[in-house]
């Protein structure tokens, strides 16, 4: 019983899961699909992949699944040996055991110790097996639901601060280990204060909004698009140059001027634009150059985009 090699294989859920499909990734060393396969596919999960058992961490951050099932006859490592790694793994995803073995207390047990979420006797006891994946998978996902939830402007629905300072350091970490670019652009909404001391603050909060969907539509899914409070926005373009952020800037600035805000009208954005290293290498100085450039936009007259400047840049302060 067990599945694939060192390539994660798809299959047929594998391109169209939906949002709320539990996804589970099979790891066994046989080189076709185990029976149980489509068994959890009719069930209603997304089978995101089939990797052996070296693979099954890169497999893993690729796939993201719900929970791992493992197949406890792998060759090249132990289940133990994968057991720990898998406990240790950042995103702590869970896992069950499979395998032809009796599923006696001893066997549970020793599953239990490893980390794993239970053992399960296949094919023979393939009803349990989908019902604790659903029970599982329920849980993960409520858990990432709140983490979400924890992570998100209530009004805005973008991320929230704490969210943007750890996708930030997590950019600029990955410009250090692998000479991947990222860019960082601060949107500040010009006289909102106005907005509300005119039209109340309802119609402010709508600008908010309007900001906010145009962050929206304009990010892709490895950015962060934040409000970062007040009228106060931030958008993290991954593997992004600063070339490429004063073109997304540009259009961020059109996009919202170009649509007026019901009994408001126009609108308008200062934005300051900096990149990672071609103006900064640590996540304090990326931030600090792009909020100095920020402040320019609004000085020199609202409604502009601002590229921060090199040599204003600390090179040597710590993030």
């Amino acid at each position: 019983m067990s599945i694939s090699t060192n390539n994660t294989q798809s299959t047929s859920s594998e391109s169209t899961p939906t949002r709320d499909q539990g996804r589970v990734l099979l790891v066994t060393d046989e080189p076709t699909p185990p029976g149980y396969n489509s068994t959890l596919e009719r069930a209603g999960f997304a089978v995101v992949g089939v990797a052996g058992g070296a693979a099954a961490l890169v497999a893993q951050r690729r796939t993201r699944p719900h929970i791992i099932v493992v197949d406890v006859h792998l060759k090249g490592i132990s289940t133990n040996e994968l057991a720990r790694m898998l406990v240790k793994a950042q995103d702590g995803v869970p896992f069950v055991l499979v395998g032809e073995a009796d599923a006696t207390a001893a066997q549970r047990s020793a599953a239990l110790q490893a980390g794993a979420f239970d053992y399960f006797q296949v094919p023979q006891e393939i009803a349990l097996l989908v019902g604790r994946i659903s029970q599982v998978v329920a849980l993960k996902q409520t858990m990432n639901r709140l983490r979400a939830e924890a992570h998100l402007d209530f009004l805005t629905g973008l991320a929230n601060r704490r969210r943007f300072r750890t996708a930030l350091t997590q950019e600029v970490e990955r410009w250090r280990r692998y000479g991947v670019p990222c860019a960082l652009i601060l949107i500040d909404i010009d006289n909102l204060k106005q907005v509300n001391d005119t039209h109340g603050h309802p119609a402010g909060d709508a600008v908010i909004r309007h900001v906010a969907n145009v962050l929206t539509k304009l990010s892709r899914d490895n950015d962060t698009a934040a409000r970062m409070g007040g009228e106060e926005f931030a958008l993290l373009l991954a593997g992004a140059t600063d070339n490429k952020a004063i073109i997304v800037a540009e259009r961020v600035r059109e996009a919202v001027a170009v649509e007026p805000v019901d009994a408001v009208g126009a609108v308008t954005v200062s934005l300051g634009v900096a990149a990672c290293p071609a103006h900064a290498t640590t996540e304090r100085t990326i931030y600090a150059v792009t909020d100095a450039a920020l402040y320019r936009a609004k000085h020199d007259g609202r409604n502009r985009v601002i590229v921060a400047e090199a040599v204003d840049m600390p090179q040597a302060a710590t993030g």
